[in-house]
């Protein structure tokens, strides 16, 4: 996968789960951005495979 496709990737994953995600909207504002963000990437399905194209594009860097 070249790097251009991993972004477009992320970018339709972003655009699909994350922007009108209920659950990071409520831990927002009842926890704070931080808390929300850390569920994210901790907990949250979608996160980790964000991480994984995250990786595919270190490593081709």
């Amino acid at each position: 996968m070249q790097r251009k496709q991993v972004i477009c990737k992320v970018n339709d994953i972003l655009d699909t789960y994350c922007t009108d995600c209920f659950l990071k909207q409520f831990l927002r504002q009842t926890y704070g951005k931080n808390h929300a963000q850390r569920f994210c990437i901790r907990e949250c399905s979608v996160g980790e495979e964000l991480q994984k194209y995250g990786d595919k594009l270190l490593k081709k860097t």
